[in-house]
């Protein structure tokens, strides 16, 4: 009996779909910019952009200039730099890769001058339709990787950058 139960339970939990995204960022010095490269289900992101948008969209049709005007102003709405919004020259669009029911997307933000020598980065990404989602976060720094897991109660990560300094 109690393995019937153990089973029934590890199945039920096996099945309940998890929300989370992948995210990996990156100071590059040269350009100033945080790297981001963010995986987002398709599901989960169709549901954010329904919401902001007020019809829906189906993340497998839009061509890479519709998933640009869709996805950039949304992502701008959700990531903070120090805790402010980006602005719309803060946020470049470098590209996305589709695929069946995810993308990874790729952008470089862009801090406020001077840049400071930590910078908090909060990602607030699809909280609002799924208040429970982890974001997995690997974070570069030269020859060192740290991965932490964001959620809607503590979205940071601070990235120092060179102005650190000695």
């Amino acid at each position: 009996m109690i393995t019937f139960l153990l089973t029934l339970l590890t199945s039920t939990w096996l099945l309940h779909p998890g929300h989370s995204t992948r995210a990996e960022i990156q100071w590059n010095e040269e350009s100033q910019r945080i790297e981001l490269a963010i995986r987002i289900d398709h599901a989960d992101l169709e549901a954010a952009l329904r919401k902001r948008l007020g019809r829906a969209i189906r993340i497998e049709t839009l061509t890479d200039e519709q998933a640009e005007q869709s996805i950039v102003p949304y992502l701008r709405d959700t990531l903070r730099i120090d805790g402010t919004k980006l602005s719309a020259q803060q946020l470049v669009w470098v590209g996305w890769e589709r695929k069946r029911i995810s993308s990874w997307i790729y952008a470089e933000l862009i801090p406020a001058q001077p840049v400071a020598a930590r910078l908090a980065l909060q990602i607030q990404t699809l909280l609002e339709v799924e208040p429970e989602l982890n974001h997995v976060v690997t974070l570069r720094q030269g020859d060192q990787r740290e991965s932490r897991v964001l959620t809607k109660e503590k979205p940071l990560i601070v990235i120092a950058t060179a102005a650190a300094g000695p």
